[in-house]
């Protein structure tokens, strides 16, 4: 099916160039040799893969860039093209980018995509405090299938940008880039095992698996047996924990356990079984577990495949219960359900990923994940219920 509705693609050969500009601000000091020459003067004509698109002076907007526009102190020069380019601008006295006003150095870029579930999604790189919460400043924007226009600083960021930042010494080590950002480039780890403390990671990891099969230990007791072992060894440091600790699947999953809780001691998981077993007595259960698959699928292109299936799960096996049936068919419809998400961008991160780099639009996600998801549907109402019969 995904060979078939591929045709529905965008031709990526059309656009690859346009994948590939990022807009960068640049300011025009006051003393710089710049001010009262134009364009074709200044030498910003004829750039090496770099083009100026537009101008802002004050609350005025210059686009297009003719050659004989004169320059004025704290004009606001916005440049697109390939950012690999960015420090030939420095050769011009007096053009300072936004990145420098931080005192970042732009020698070394790193390139970052926004998350869906970033703080930065709706704010501004100014409202945001950016410099003092990623220790980084931005040096240029890319949002794919559509144009960025004006100061870098007033731009509404949006899950998806591509963010080509100017970092300082304390940016790889903050705790919060995974939670805001996919990194592409341009960090090297600086805790990758070597040696000895790798293959104790190794053995470590292995035995865990191996005990909790053989003996009577717990994985949950192994883990954390392997987990302090892991910490004296030198191979994991506590802040590396804080930095990699899953709060918010911790968080989803334990709401979801109190919610189930509060069903029980409230009746509404009693109420829901009798009612399912009143209004399904007589219907076949492959009703009830078609009902729990699409609407675990249709939350799960809408929230975290985590929360969907956190959500669902008390609901499916109440209603198992209620009419009679064994739970396992409906658990695992939640399990599949919840792990698929075709129909829209923002359903996982992969998902996002692709969105950006390809120059997708949600057109193309409908057009070709609908029939996608709609096959995935049918292949595990048929199979689920073979596999793990009522």
């Amino acid at each position: 099916m995904l060979l078939f509705a591929s045709r529905w693609l965008p031709d990526e050969r059309l656009t690859t160039e346009a994948t590939t500009e990022y807009l960068l601000e640049a300011h025009l000091a006051d003393d710089s040799a710049l001010v009262g020459k134009t364009i074709e003067q200044a030498g910003l004509r004829h750039l090496d893969e770099l083009f100026l698109a537009e101008i802002i002076r004050k609350e005025k907007l210059i686009r297009p860039v003719a050659r004989y526009d004169v320059l004025e102190a704290g004009d606001k020069l916005i440049f697109t093209g390939n950012v690999h380019k960015v420090n030939s601008l420095k050769q011009f006295s007096g053009l300072q980018l936004f990145a420098d006003k931080n005192g970042l150095a732009t020698q070394n870029l790193t390139e970052v995509i926004i998350k869906e579930e970033s703080v930065l999604s709706g704010k501004t790189l100014k409202s945001s405090g950016f410099r003092a919460r990623f220790d980084a400043a931005v040096v240029a924007v890319r949002r794919d299938g559509e144009r960025v226009s004006g100061k870098l600083g007033e731009i509404e960021l949006k899950a998806g940008d591509f963010l080509l930042l100017a970092t300082g010494p304390d940016f790889a080590g903050r705790h919060n880039l995974s939670k805001n950002f996919y990194v592409l480039s341009g960090i090297k780890p600086e805790n990758m095992l070597s040696g000895w403390r790798e293959r104790l990671t190794w053995v470590g990891f292995a035995a865990m698996i191996g005990v909790s099969v053989t003996t009577g230990i717990s994985l949950l007791a192994a883990a954390i047996f392997l987990l302090a072992a892991l910490v004296f060894s030198g191979c994991l440091t506590v802040n590396e924990i804080k930095r990699r600790f899953p709060v918010e699947i911790w968080v989803v999953v334990t709401s979801a356990l109190c919610v189930a809780t509060a069903m029980n001691n409230t009746g509404l998981s009693l109420a829901i079984s009798q009612f399912a077993g009143n209004v399904l007595a007589g219907q076949p259960a492959m009703l009830t577990f078609v009902g729990i698959f699409i609407l675990t699928y249709l939350l799960t292109e809408v929230i975290t495949n985590n929360a969907a299936a956190a959500l669902m799960f008390p609901i499916a096996y109440s209603l198992a219960t209620g009419i009679g049936a064994d739970p396992m068919p409906m658990v695992m419809g939640v399990a599949f359900a919840a792990s698929a998400s075709f129909i829209t961008p923002y359903g996982y991160q992969t998902n996002l990923m692709v969105f950006n780099a390809s120059n997708y639009r949600l057109k193309h996600f409908l057009q070709v994940g609908t029939p996608v998801g709609i096959t995935y549907i049918g292949v595990c109402v048929l199979l689920i219920p073979l596999v793990f019969p009522f």
